[in-house]
């Protein structure tokens, strides 16, 4: 059994994903070198796990089973770099190298925690409050980065042109965007905890300020995530109090969920997500306003341009204008890439076209571009043998909860629960829409410490 200090000294790691991330930033902008802070300390974290799961396997058939997993996916990714060295060009060893780092580092991370919160569990520790706090102290940091920067000026714009958006003195807008969209259900659960009634409705501060602050990045993550977890912490809170928990704790946290939903919905036409919808749709020639003519016209040519008039007041939106507002324009990416795995060899269909799939010589300063959907950029990365290898834990283990949940309900249906299970619904959504979960480790280590909390604490994972 590892040492309790030790334990929660690795699970405390993800207080510093903020500050790790900031750190980052100065890296790249005033220091200007490629390799980071970010990356030195999460691949060293990342081999502290993988440390961990070799020393546990000596004692553990679960952690074997792990250790072995994780054998047969190096073996799927060099068999990956082999076939795409002899058949994509050009190639690119490092950045190939580079991006198998980051989809390897959710497995690993998952896997890892299992084994902390099962070692924790043995020493009795309270790891879903410890996993809470840390995950409120992490959103603590964001929010105060977000403030200070905004109110002094020194703030990064999230956007180039057109659109307004902020990212705080964080480098990457769609990473920290998913990151607060993952921590934000858990801050609420964190609030909903602790008050007790109206005078304590206080502890929805931190969730108050997470909010503020994604709205300041004007994404729709941003917006839509706020949405969700006001929402879900309306409709759970709602269900416990009519099927039996009438007490004031719950009447109160309903209320001031449903008050700051209430805040959010009238406050969105001065969001810059409101802004920017329009200005999304204005790039895409979509005008919604109706021209009312003001001046009298003559009665024959008036009658002439009836018909007319009639067909110009209602816009048409077409489904490809649609699809562009949803996904940003990820939906051209993955009709190319489509067209290039339809064109691929059978080896390459099977064990993936490696990062990016195929790309011509980038521009100086660019990298290949990827569609930034990540179970997409899986596939096609990783082909259908990569793909079915790296996804089967994920979906196993999410089966596996689901049914648990749904099949004890009664006990199941907890705050706990179901803001921890959004906080990865979230996660899973931001990955398959917007990308920057699974192949970016400063978003994965959350994804896979609220995974792991889930399995553990409801004993679907346990030692054999």
């Amino acid at each position: 059994m590892l040492n309790q200090k030790t334990l929660l000294l690795l699970l405390a790691f993800l207080v510093l994903q903020p500050v790790i991330d900031v750190l980052t930033t100065a890296s790249l902008m005033v220091l200007n070198v490629s390799l980071t802070v970010g990356v030195i300390v999460r691949a060293l974290y990342m081999l502290v796990i993988l440390l961990l799961l070799l020393k546990l396997a000596f004692s553990s058939r679960l952690a074997r089973k792990y250790v072995f997993y994780l054998i047969g996916l190096a073996v799927v990714i060099v068999i990956n770099i082999l076939v795409n060295m002899n058949l994509k060009d050009p190639y690119y060893l490092f950045q190939e190298l580079k991006f198998y780092n980051k989809v390897v580092y959710f497995p690993i991370l998952f896997f890892g925690f299992n084994l902390l919160y099962l070692q924790l569990k043995k020493h009795r520790t309270p790891f879903m409050e410890k996993t809470t706090a840390y995950f409120l102290y992490a959103s603590l940091i964001i929010s105060a980065v977000f403030i200070i920067s905004f109110l002094t000026g020194t703030s990064l714009s999230n956007y180039s042109h057109t659109k307004i958006g902020f990212t705080g003195w964080f480098f990457a807008g769609n990473e920290i965007g998913a990151i607060m969209a993952i921590i934000l259900p858990v801050t609420a659960l964190y609030a909903i905890e602790k008050t007790e009634s109206f005078r304590t409705s206080y502890y929805w501060l931190p969730f108050f300020l997470l909010s503020v602050s994604m709205l300041f990045l004007g994404t729709k993550v941003g917006y839509g995530g706020i949405v969700i977890v006001l929402a879900a912490s309306c409709i759970s809170l709602l269900i416990i109090y009519i099927t039996g928990a009438r007490t004031k704790k719950t009447r109160t946290n309903m209320l001031v969920s449903l008050f700051l939903l209430a805040l959010l919905a009238l406050s969105t036409p001065i969001t810059p997500v409101f802004s920017n919808m329009y200005a999304h749709l204005s790039l895409l020639n979509i005008d919604l306003s109706k021209d009312e003519p003001e001046k009298e016209e003559d009665p024959e040519q008036q009658e002439g341009m009836e018909g007319e008039e009639e067909e110009e007041e209602e816009p048409k939106v077409t489904q490809e204008q649609v699809q562009n507002l949803v996904f940003s324009s990820r939906e051209k990416y993955l009709a190319d890439y489509k067209q290039d795995y339809a064109d691929a060899p059978i080896m390459r269909k099977l064990f993936g076209m490696g990062y990016a799939g195929d790309y011509e010589e980038p521009a100086p300063g660019q990298g290949p571009k990827m569609i930034e959907m990540d179970f997409y950029d899986l596939f096609f990365s990783l082909g259908i043998i990569g793909f079915l290898y790296f996804i089967a834990p994920l979906l196993y283990y999410a089966m596996r909860f689901i049914v648990y949940f749904v099949r004890y309900l009664k006990e199941t249906f907890t705050i706990p629960y179901v803001m921890y299970g959004v906080g990865f619904i979230l996660a899973a959504g931001i990955g398959a829409t917007a990308g920057h979960v699974f192949t970016a480790p400063a978003v994965s280590i959350f994804a896979a410490a609220i995974m792991s909390l889930l399995m553990v604490h409801s004993g679907i994972i346990e030692e054999d």
